[in-house]
């Protein structure tokens, strides 16, 4: 129950935000598409720099909640299809060996391992899944801009109906007491 109700609160608040449908999709879009790349802890930044290198208006609530797209489930498969595109990307322009050796040991004696996994392997795992990453997020920047600018002018317009019916309910409400009386 506590998920749903976390996803209507952020379906709600990104209704309610006073930007266009345009700029909405724009910030949420940015926010999902960074999710591909492999520099966590820098999404949130990253869909704000993208936003605004295309000229959209910067909608931090937007931003964010597009972020949440990558999470513990998603971003595995994210990682690994960046990574697969990133060594295909890499090997057309001659920077991948197709033998490279990633050392699978985490455990270290000095008590370093992911330091030292990471630093041993950073040429065999973070710069094909940049590139991979980025790629993707260029690829994948339009349909998520596309999906979320009509999900988010449908539920705008929704809204701005049901205030207009609520509105005219309570004119008409007024009326007929003011009738009555």
């Amino acid at each position: 129950m506590g998920w749903w109700r976390l996803i209507k609160y952020y379906r709600h608040r990104v209704v309610r935000l006073s930007s266009t449908s345009q700029s909405i999709a724009a910030n949420l879009a940015a926010g999902s598409a960074m999710s591909f790349t492999p520099f966590f802890g820098f999404h949130f930044f990253g869909a704000i720099g993208v936003v605004w290198l295309l000229g959209f208006r910067i909608n931090m609530v937007a931003a964010m909640v597009g972020t949440l797209i990558g999470n513990p489930w998603t971003f595995p498969i994210f990682m690994l299809v960046s990574y697969h595109v990133g060594l295909f990307i890499l090997s057309i322009f001659g920077f991948y060996e197709e033998n490279t050796h990633i050392t699978a040991s985490l455990r270290e004696q000095d008590g370093s391992g992911f330091a030292t996994f990471i630093t041993h392997n950073f040429n065999d795992l973070f710069l094909p899944t940049a590139a991979g990453g980025i790629l993707m997020m260029i690829v994948a920047w339009p349909l998520y801009y596309w999906i979320y600018h009509y999900i988010v002018r449908g539920a705008q317009r929704a809204r701005a109906l049901r205030i207009k019916r609520k509105k005219r309910a309570s004119k008409l409400s007024k009326r007929k007491k003011d009738k009555s009386q």
